[in-house]
């Protein structure tokens, strides 16, 4: 049971791996776990932080499987809690990416890497000045190639309202980076 054919749906999927049916549970994991983590990390910009955002998401996925309906893919679904997840982390917790870490590493570095790791902190940076929604549609758009239309299902909004999000988000990035 290598492929998702073996499964009448994802909804049937899903249930079976919430009922401990390993394969289902290694398939759903496998299907789920890395491109739900890479957009954790790319919001968040933190690995810990990640982390722990996709496992709370994998515990909402698994207390709401009666709930899910297939309207959407299964991927979108989990897309949309690991989404929500990383919104209530930088709502409540409110916690900020030290950029300073790469300091305390003791590693002779090269110049070019210096020069690479100064763009990166100047771009982050940048980042975090866009508010929440901003920077999901933005990380949705540009790092997991979703259109207006999945990013607006992913997030709840129509498609008009993630365009105006993602030309907001794109103007105030600009803007920023043309300050530096």
């Amino acid at each position: 049971m290598s492929d998702f054919s073996n499964w009448a749906s994802e909804k049937e999927l899903l249930l079976l791996a919430k009922k401990g049916e390993v394969v289902a549970v290694k398939f759903l994991m496998n299907l789920l776990l890395k491109p739900g983590h890479a957009m954790a990390w790319r919001i968040l910009r933190n690995q810990a932080d990640a982390e722990e955002v996709v496992q709370e998401a994998v515990f909402q996925l698994w207390r709401s499987a009666e709930q899910f309906e297939g309207k959407s893919s299964l991927k979108t679904y989990f897309t949309t809690i690991v989404m929500r997840e990383c919104h209530s982390f930088l709502k409540y917790r409110r916690q900020q990416e030290d950029f300073d870490t790469w300091n305390d590493t003791h590693e002779e570095i090269a110049p070019f890497q210096i020069d690479l790791r100064l763009h990166q902190e100047i771009i982050q940076h940048s980042l975090e000045k866009l508010s929440s929604k901003q920077r999901m549609a933005l990380v949705l758009w540009a790092f997991h190639d979703m259109t207006a239309e999945e990013i607006g299902l992913v997030m709840d909004l129509n498609k008009n309202a993630v365009d105006q999000l993602l030309w907001r988000a794109k103007v105030s990035l600009r803007k920023e980076l043309a300050e530096r």
